[in-house]
């Protein structure tokens, strides 16, 4: 494969194409991460493009991509059924075209979401949960417990400022698992930026 530092792509994702950008790794690939963003942004978002290509410098090729919703301009689907199909073809787009075995995922709010049904689904080699919602509802319980069952190795990322967690219950959920780390960024928000809305990547 002729590689450039960064190209556009696109393959099928669940109701019709998907666009993507697809990084190269520096030196030789021995991974790839994929990289799916929330729902009120794109793959073009600050914390996605920061960590493709912190990605990259690590080794890893990096695939970031805009869920179809983002294309034709609607609302993600119920349960974000099709948000998860899309990421399993991105999934699948990867391991095909980077020809390497070991596919991480991450994605923020509704793409950390996708990633843990992804994650156990496609059996990757590991997760990066950003900015996630979770207030104690059973199926999000269930969900994380899951990437527990299939020993995935995961690390939940959240802003010490989020509304949208309760980090004690969070906390408590993931001190009972072994495969399942959480780190708290202090002075971030529930997307991972600071007051000033600079996303906090270090």
């Amino acid at each position: 494969m002729i590689r450039d530092a960064e190209r556009d792509v696109t393959f099928e994702g669940a109701t019709g194409p998907l666009r993507g950008r697809l990084r190269s790794p520096t030196g030789a690939g021995w991974g790839a991460l994929v990289l799916s963003h929330g729902r009120h942004e794109t793959m073009d978002g600050r914390l996605i493009t920061t960590l493709a290509q912190r990605a990259a410098d690590l080794g890893l090729w990096a695939l970031r991509f805009n869920f179809a919703f983002v294309e034709t301009g609607s609302a993600p689907s119920g349960g974000h059924a099709d948000e998860i199909a899309d990421l399993r073809e991105a999934i699948g787009f990867a391991r095909a075209t980077c020809g390497v075995a070991a596919i991480y995922v991450a994605g923020r709010g509704l793409g950390a979401w996708a990633s843990v049904a992804a994650a156990s689904d496609e059996l990757a080699a590991g997760a990066i949960l950003l900015g996630l919602s979770y207030t104690g509802q059973p199926e999000r319980r269930m969900a994380l417990q899951r990437l527990e069952d299939f020993e995935i190795p995961t690390l939940v990322v959240v802003g010490f400022e989020s509304d949208r967690v309760d980090l004690p219950l969070l906390r408590e959920l993931i001190d009972t698992m072994t495969s399942v780390n959480l780190e708290v960024v202090a002075g971030a928000d529930h997307r991972l930026e600071d007051a000033a809305g600079r996303p906090m990547t270090e």
